[in-house]
C-alpha cells in the first residue's frame, strides 16, 4: 500500500513527505515546511572555510577514535543496524571523500549520499585513505554557492558541505559512545564547542 502510494505521487527519494497530493523530499525542511504552511526560519549555516576545517577536524577525532578499538571488536555491530564497527569507520571517511568528488564536480546523489565504500578498507588502508581525503579537504577551492545537483533536488555546495560536516560528525560521535561502552575511554572525542553551529540533536543516533 505504502508503495503504491510512493509511486502514485512520483516521488523519487526516501523520506518523502506528502500532503494534498503533493510531495517533497524530506530532507529539505524548508521545503517540508512550505508543504505544511509551517513557518521555519533556515538557521544560518557556518562559513564554507569553517566547515571544511571542521571537516577535516572530523576526519583526524574519528581517526584517532577507530584506533582505539581492539581489533576483536571491530567485526562488532552497532545496535539496531547491520553495520560494524569497521564498516562504520569507512562510512564516516567515504562522507568527506563523496563530498571533495561533489566539490570537483560529481552530483550528489543517493549513491554519494549513502556513502557507502565500494571496498570496505582494513585498518592501515583505512587511515591511508583517511589522510589522503584530508589532503584533498585542505586543498579545494571551490565557489560554495555554486549550484549542485542532488538527489533532494539543486541546492548550493554549501550546503552539501553542511550536511557531510554534521552526517561525518555524528557518526564520529558515535564512535566516542561505541568506546565508552567498551568501557575505553575515548581520546579526545569531539566537544560541544566543535559541534556548535552544526545542525545536530543533543542525542546520538545512527
Amino acid at each position: 500500500m505504502a508503495r503504491q502510494r510512493f509511486e502514485t505521487l512520483n516521488a523519487s527519494v526516501l523520506p518523502t513527505v506528502a500532503a494534498e497530493g503533493k510531495c517533497v523530499p524530506g530532507v529539505d525542511l524548508a521545503a517540508v515546511a512550505a508543504l505544511l504552511n509551517l513557518p521555519f526560519d533556515t538557521p544560518a549555516a557556518l562559513p564554507a572555510a569553517v566547515l571544511t576545517v571542521r571537516l577535516q577536524h572530523v576526519l583526524a577525532t574519528a581517526g584517532r577514535l577507530f584506533s582505539q578499538f581492539p581489533e576483536a571488536a571491530l567485526s562488532n555491530k552497532v545496535a539496531n543496524r547491520d553495520r560494524t564497527y569497521l564498516a562504520l569507520a569507512n562510512h564516516i571517511v567515504e562522507i568527506a571523500a563523496r563530498y571533495c568528488d561533489v566539490a570537483a564536480g560529481q552530483a550528489f546523489d543517493e549513491d554519494a549520499s549513502q556513502a557507502v565504500p565500494v571496498r570496505e578498507l582494513g585498518r592501515a588502508l583505512l587511515s591511508g585513505r583517511s589522510r589522503s581525503t584530508a589532503v584533498r579537504l585542505a586543498a579545494l577551492r571551490t565557489d560554495a554557492e555554486r549550484e549542485v545537483e542532488t538527489f533532494f533536488g539543486p541546492t548550493t555546495l554549501h550546503s552539501v558541505l553542511e550536511r557531510c560536516t554534521w552526517h561525518a560528525a555524528q557518526h564520529t560521535r558515535q564512535l566516542a559512545d561505541l568506546l565508552e561502552r567498551l568501557r575505553i575511554k575515548p581520546d579526545a572525542p569531539l566537544s560541544k564547542t566543535e559541534l556548535d553551529g552544526l545542525p545536530m540533536p543533543a542525542g546520538i543516533w545512527d
